[in-house]
């Protein structure tokens, strides 16, 4: 073979190996970073659908709030003879006024007084609703309704005075507004769909046989879907709110295929560009070698820079190829800088999280001593600052007891359980025989002021606070977890009601805020504690609930509340190894006036 033969097939060779490779390299890094930015752009979907959602649902609430103020509309539902007509006349113009797909008014039992979608219906009972139910309990709740197409809906409770007179539910169609909505900002589709059926509008290129097949696979955890020949990411977000027994899910859609186009195409020009360069690779061999390692000479130090830690961008200058590998590069360096900027961050948190622990912890009573009774209080904390709360607070007449569990986990938790500490000490020490039920009032408020206002959170504090005498008799108030009480006398278990009301819930609790008188014999054993104990569960989902407590009480009962709480607290963490929220024990025994250890 001749030289220049040889040559020409060596140079052939090599343009068509480093062609072909820096096609592949390319293709394979444009299909990874294509299908995480698609990936990305299906979670930003997800972020931008649930958004909306609850923007809508805020101003469902406030139309809610306007539309229940109406004097016309309260005067109609309070009113006893009022005619059907002007009923309907007024439903019919407050829900045009609206624009509201959803206006249904119900009576303070739940009975249905008017439907705009349904003149004649009436009487029917909706009290089974949790959307009318939790109005009528709560004052608001939002929801989703399914019937012939999903909507979104608000409740809120009709007041005229100070009665309760009945409830408004308002609401709009989730439909092809919304969709539209999200596609513009999203760049992809979305589809509102139920059990088998699609709720808004089906674009014309996705056949319905697909779509159901495609959502039954979704729910099985498939992450990527065909529909009509095109590859999607695809995901299912449930409806926030939607109770009913079906299903309301938001079908998110991200094309894999329109993504990946503009690479394809530009990997059929290389092709191409290959072909040709394969009849002149003998005239281009020299050109092409310079302009292809000197490119590659520069990706090579750039990956050297970031291997030692040089991670701003570097444009790289060469063919486009390279140039796109580059910038692929780039995008790495970038996102391995973030990673570790995020690193730092989570090891700031979790500094912060030991920290807040600490101050949880240390602000619980110490040396506690009270006579006439025997006490022994513990607190072990999980792996997150959570909300338990106890306290025992000495008086000349006996002691203030108090225990209690802040909704949630968090900072956010511990602050309110900080809040109530600070705020029961203050009350007490002001005034020590006050009536538990009076300094639940003080305290409640003070708490639905800084919580639902200031901090602007939605979080409510389970709290019994007791004022003990040393005759025995405790005067308990709020509403907490039950008290398990054994008897000396009959050697038997009891539990120990506090029918009360939660704090932070609303700011007047008058109403609710029950006081009870519970009496302690000498010998008996009062054993109070959180969540955290009774929902302990085992491997196999197991809670530890009252009847691990009662049994390791009843075979210890006569021993030092010491012990009690040590094998309490053992049997637990054998129960539950690993602790999904804060434990709190405190064991009491009443020895009787002047009989304390």
């Amino acid at each position: 073979m001749k030289l220049r033969t040889t040559v020409f097939m060596w140079v052939l060779l090599l343009v068509v190996a480093v062609l072909g490779a820096t096609i592949g390299t390319i293709a394979f890094v444009f299909d990874r970073s294509t299908r995480a930015r698609v990936a990305e752009d299906l979670a930003r979907s997800r972020v931008v659908t649930l958004d909306l959602h609850a923007s809508r649902a805020s101003l469902l609430r406030q139309e809610c709030r306007v539309v229940a103020e109406e004097p016309r509309l309260k005067a109609v539902v309070a009113t006893e003879d009022v005619a059907r007509d002007t009923i309907l006349d007024a439903v019919r113009t407050l829900a045009e006024t609206l624009r509201a797909d959803v206006f249904v008014i119900v009576d303070a039992e739940g009975n249905l007084i008017a439907d705009s979608n349904n003149p004649s219906a009436a009487g029917d009972s909706m009290a089974g609703n949790a959307v009318v139910a939790n109005a009528l309990a709560n004052g608001h709740e939002m929801g989703v309704w399914l019937a012939d197409r999903a909507y979104q809906v608000e409740g809120c409770r009709l007041e005229f005075g100070a009665r309760v007179v009945g409830a408004l539910v308002i609401g709009h169609a989730i439909g092809d507004e919304l969709v539209g909505t999200v596609e513009r900002q999203t760049g992809g589709r979305m589809v509102v769909v139920g059990d088998k059926t699609a709720l808004t509008t089906v674009p014309k290129q996705i056949p319905n046989k697909d779509l159901a097949n495609a959502v039954a696979a979704v729910r099985k955890g498939a992450g990527e879907v065909e529909l009509g020949g095109t590859h999607y990411y695809a995901q299912l977000v449930g409806a926030p709110g939607y109770r009913g027994s079906g299903r309301v899910d938001y079908l998110l859609l991200h094309s894999i295929d329109e993504a990946l186009a503009p690479g394809r195409q530009v990997i059929r020009i290389i092709i191409a560009l290959l072909a040709s360069a394969v009849l002149s690779a003998l005239l281009l061999a020299l050109v092409l070698a310079r302009r292809l390692s000197r490119p590659i000479d520069a990706l090579v130090t750039r990956t050297l820079a970031i291997a030692q830690g040089d991670l701003g961008p570097k444009p790289v200058a060469g063919p486009t190829e390279v140039q796109a590998l580059g910038t692929a590069m780039d995008r790495m360096a970038k996102e391995i800088d973030e990673s570790r900027v995020a690193l730092a961050d989570k090891e700031r948190l979790a500094r912060e999280l030991e920290i807040a622990a600490r101050i949880q912890t240390s602000i619980l009573p110490r040396n506690i001593t009270v006579e006439g009774l025997e006490i022994a209080a513990r607190m072990m904390t999980a792996t997150e600052v959570g909300g338990d709360y106890y306290d025992v607070l000495p008086t000349k007449t006996g002691s203030w007891i108090a225990i209690g569990d802040a909704s949630g986990h968090g900072l956010t938790s511990g602050l309110v359980m900080m809040m109530v500490q600070t705020g029961v000490a203050t009350l007490v020490h002001a005034d020590p025989l006050a009536k538990p039920s009076a300094v639940l009032k003080t305290l409640n408020r003070v708490l639905f002021e800084n919580v639902h206002d200031r901090l602007q959170a939605e979080r409510h504090m389970t709290l019994s606070l007791m004022r003990y005498d040393r005759n025995g008799s405790l005067v308990v108030a709020g509403a907490h977890m039950d008290a398990v009480c054994w008897r000396a006398a009959t050697q038997t278990t009891e539990m120990l009601r506090t029918p009360g009301t939660f704090l932070a819930i609303s700011d007047d609790i008058d109403h609710v805020n029950i006081e009870q008188e519970w009496s302690l014999r000498a010998g008996d054993l009062l054993v109070l504690l959180t969540d955290g104990v009774t929902e302990a569960e085992s491997s196999a989902g197991k809670s530890f609930g009252y009847e691990g407590v009662v049994e390791v009480i009843e075979a210890r009962a006569t021993q030092p509340v010491s012990v009690i709480q040590n094998a309490l607290f053992d049997a637990v963490t054998k129960h539950s190894p690993t602790l999904a929220d804060d434990c709190t024990i405190m064991v009491l025994r009443y020895v009787g006036r002047g009989e304390t250890d």
